[in-house]
């Protein structure tokens, strides 16, 4: 097991960013926070905060979870096995149209 004292290297927060920005763009990501802690069994885990502005277009509920995948995938890739929790933090006036779905 990682010990969950050790902090997210930059080459991880920057894989991390990336994939991110280059996925939400669209939807006005501002910032990322990325920390190091542990799940709620006790496991190391990288906790992920992803802040928006307030957009025009109601954003699609679906890339929010299409988006894990992908980043788990590229983290395993470069020998990173703490899971990543992102939690995506929308404008609080922001609209959602649950219809609206990219497809994949």
């Amino acid at each position: 097991m990682q010990n969950t004292d050790t902090p997210v290297s930059p080459e991880i927060v920057a894989l991390i960013e990336k994939t991110i920005r280059e996925a939400m763009a669209p939807y006005g990501c501002r910032s990322i926070d990325v920390r190091a802690g542990e799940d709620h069994a006790g496991n190391p885990a990288i906790f992920v905060e992803a802040t928006y502005d307030l957009r025009d277009e109601a954003p699609d509920l679906g890339v929010t979870s299409r988006i894990l995948t992908p980043l788990v995938d590229k983290m395993w890739d470069v020998g990173e096995r703490r899971f990543p929790y992102v939690r995506h933090v929308f404008h609080e006036h922001q609209t959602f149209d649950a219809r609206k779905r990219v497809r994949a």
